[in-house]
């Protein structure tokens, strides 16, 4: 089934078209791989496609439009040889929606250094948590029919680095993940700041249907008072939308970086993340929670907990039940202080393999850097992959 496929090859895993030189080398090398296990006759490639359409309505602040078209995924991996493979996910979204029409999200080379550990590569998803580290762009298989709302600006989504990895080691099958990593501020240039952030991820299964994984990050955000991310104060619209899409959700006032000559002293803060992971899947009910706890220096600890709960009703059909908080310090140094709750219910119906229907309706309260906003929303979302 493609969903299986998919998310198999994906278990171990924002720049424009124009790549930097960091990200178009691997690309290249992944390119002459490809020449070379093709002549070998060991090659085994595989190609994947993704997108949705979504319909909202309710409070408008809330969402960005009433129909909106989603992003484009093209998710590919390739076997270069018995140990060498690659992995590439390009997503793509009309101007409209975003200043890059075309992201490469993430370019990892992998070398198998034994059937249980390997050494990555290149530009990925950090494995901060079962959320970021099985899911990919394509919407079809989000348990929601957005992301947690931590992704907004706490979670480190992508990292280009090094990352060591294992599983499946003992009884309780122990996974771990370490990766040395460029950090958030050096966005797609590597290492732009040199070796900048950390990441320790690990877990094991208690049983065979239930899985826990703890993660520590620790990053410093370079210059963060002119980062784009930084948020004292926060309008109630920002540039990307509230709540649409779990990406940017609550940025910095417009204003205040519309002057590139109104740049304020630089600061650097180191940033620390601390979490946890527990899924469950059994023969009718599936759980997934997550929790985080963050803090940029100088603040106290701030959290967030993601809870989804689904019910199999059929094979094609599952209802669920979703709770996201967020709970901002009011010492925050670098994010709007505050919260935002948000809470509901909904439905998923498969049409097939490759599309699927979600219907969700949540009540959303936010209060965050002094701008308020909340109401009722109700989502639909038609995905496929194929």
């Amino acid at each position: 089934m493609l969903i299986q496929k998919v998310l198999v090859q994906n278990r171990k895993e924002q720049p424009a078209i124009h790549l930097p030189a960091s990200i178009a080398w691997l690309f290249c090398l992944s390119l002459g791989g490809f020449s070379t296990a093709a002549a070998d006759g060991i090659e085994s490639w595989n190609i994947n496609a993704f997108g949705h359409v979504e319909l909202a309505a309710g409070e408008s602040g809330l969402y960005q439009d009433d129909v909106s078209l989603g992003e484009s995924a093209l998710f590919v991996t390739g076997r270069l040889s018995s140990r060498w493979s690659v992995l590439t996910e390009i997503s793509a979204r009309p101007k409209k929606y975003r200043e890059d029409t075309v992201k490469v999200e993430r370019l990892r080379l992998r070398y198998d250094l034994t059937d249980n550990h390997w050494l990555s590569l290149g530009k990925m998803h950090t494995p901060v948590n079962h959320w970021n580290d099985t899911y990919h762009h394509g919407r079809m298989f989000f348990p929601s029919i957005d992301r947690p709302q931590t992704f907004a600006e706490f979670i480190p989504v992508h990292e280009i680095g090094v990352r060591a990895s294992g599983e499946n080691l003992g009884q309780k099958k122990v996974f771990y993940d370490i990766v040395i990593g460029s950090g958030q501020s050096a966005h797609d240039d590597a290492f732009k700041n040199g070796v900048k952030s950390f990441t320790f991820s690990a877990g094991f299964y208690p049983t065979n249907n239930l899985k826990w994984r703890f993660s520590y990050y620790r990053d410093q955000l370079i210059d963060h008072l002119n980062d784009p991310d930084h948020a004292p104060l926060v309008s109630s619209h920002s540039g990307h939308g509230a709540m649409h899409s779990g990406h940017g959700a609550m940025h910095a006032d417009d204003s205040m970086h519309a002057d590139s000559t109104m740049l304020l002293p630089r600061e650097d803060l180191d940033y620390d993340l601390l979490s946890s992971s527990l899924t469950y899947e059994g023969e009718r009910y599936e759980i997934l929670t997550e929790l985080s706890f963050f803090r940029s220096e100088g603040s106290g600890w701030s959290g967030g907990i993601y809870q989804n709960v689904r019910y199999k009703v059929t094979d094609d059909i599952r209802v669920y039940a979703l709770l996201d908080l967020l709970d901002i310090d009011e010492e925050e140094q670098h994010y709007a202080p505050g919260h935002s709750r948000k809470y509901g219910v909904g439905l998923e119906y498969w049409l097939g393999a490759s599309w699927s229907l979600k219907a969700e309706y949540c009540h959303v309260d936010i209060d965050r850097g002094g701008a308020e906003t909340g109401g009722n929303v109700f989502k639909l979302q038609m995905s496929f992959g194929f």
